[in-house]
């Protein structure tokens, strides 16, 4: 059982004696002053639960205790009841302004006191709990935002840093393939390297994008889009990928289409994406569809990319557009083919245009079906649209 401690001021050592009387059967540890000099002395040392404090004293008195008390900041949040024979009104109001919890008068009666000091011991005790949940939460948010300035100096290392350098490689890459024999045995490896190059620095600008999205700092660069145009581009940049696995496209577009503001060079990001994961994930001779489903009812046009691959486990659905989620999959088995930057990307482009994006398995778990929404009247927030010509 927990030992509240109380600290008693009074100048009469008879007072002293009653109220210690009456509290030490309840358990609790008591303390002694007898002058408000020593009980601000003792209050820092014992560090009371609760000081019961008379008014009368002589050198200092009780009003002048209990407002020194309640003027620091490690005293403050004691509770202080006010013990005294004078029962105007205005010596209560005092003892309020002077910072009292609660006041009780001369004689005063053993059942009254208990029920009062439980009363604030209670409401103590929970102050307590809410300092320590404070102390805790503030601990945490100060490791949180440790991790923040350690993850946006990386960040920035990553951005700044190694782009300079991967830069330089690759013109360097550049100049030798040009200096060299078409037939050099050497150009395919250097081929090779520039690809990797080429991902790399994708993957660093895909970096810089969700961190510019995470932290507010990348607004909407709005243009009137036809995304049929959109789309098709997309699909010329990816067909030799699909012609070396000899892939079926299949483009459902309506005749009349809609279009819609938004952040061309975003939302031609988000369908390369989706598109190059059908590209990977669908084998040779396979199939993927390409879908434009605008829904005036709704108020919204959905964008869908389905493949022919294996499909995935429902189970991943919710977490495989969270960054770095694929490298998780990757490490228990589900292939995935990247290090999982890309549909995190799709899912805060989207969300910035507010819109929706999700995947669904095709019929019997065959091939997947990225899709996303964005609204006919296009996004609320986030828009910069570039100045009109005089």
């Amino acid at each position: 059982m927990e030992s509240y401690k109380i600290l008693l001021v009074d100048d009469e050592p008879v007072n002293l004696k009653i109220l210690s009387a009456m509290l030490a059967p309840e358990g609790y540890e008591i303390h002694q002053a007898a002058s408000g000099p020593e009980a601000l002395s003792m209050v820092k040392e014992v560090q009371p639960d609760i000081v019961l404090l008379d008014v009368m004293m002589p050198e200092m008195d009780g009003f002048q205790v209990c407002q020194k008390l309640k003027q620091d900041e490690e005293t403050r949040i004691i509770p202080v009841v006010m013990v005294t024979a004078l029962q105007e009104k205005i010596h209560r109001q005092q003892a309020m302004e002077a910072g009292a919890d609660d006041f009780i008068s001369k004689p005063v009666d053993r059942i009254e006191l208990i029920i009062r000091v439980k009363s604030l011991l209670r409401i103590k005790r929970y102050q307590d709990e809410l300092l320590k949940n404070y102390s805790i939460l503030k601990e945490k948010n100060r490791q949180l935002q440790e991790a923040e300035r350690v993850k946006e100096g990386l960040t920035h290392m990553i951005i700044h840093d190694l782009r300079g350098p991967l830069t330089s490689i690759s013109m360097n890459i550049d100049l030798s393939l040009m200096k060299l024999d078409p037939s050099a045995e050497i150009k395919k490896y250097l081929e090779n390297a520039q690809q990797h190059c080429d991902y790399l620095d994708q993957m660093i600008q895909g970096l810089l994008d969700i961190y510019r999205m995470e932290e507010g700092k990348l607004d909407l660069n709005l243009s009137e889009t036809d995304p049929r145009d959109l789309i098709h581009e997309v699909i010329e940049q990816l067909r030799p990928q699909m012609e070396i696995k000899k892939l079926t496209l299949d483009f459902k577009q309506p005749p009349d289409c809609p279009t819609l503001m938004l952040d061309r060079n975003l939302i031609k990001r988000v369908v390369a994406n989706l598109l190059d994961n059908a590209v990977r994930h669908t084998p040779s001779q396979g199939q993927i569809t390409i879908a434009i489903e605008p829904d005036p009812k709704e108020g919204v046009m959905t964008i869908s990319v389905t493949d022919t691959g294996p499909g995935l486990d429902e189970t991943y659905h919710d977490r495989i557009f969270d960054k770095f989620e694929q490298v998780k999959l990757k490490k228990k088995g589900v292939t995935s083919g990247s290090v999982g930057l890309g549909l995190a990307f799709c899912k805060m482009a989207v969300e910035l245009h507010n819109g929706k994006i999700w995947l669904k398995n095709g019929s019997e778990d065959k091939g997947c079906t990225f899709a996303f929404s964005l609204p006919l009247d296009g996004p609320v927030n986030n828009m910069h649209m570039p100045p009109e010509d005089n």
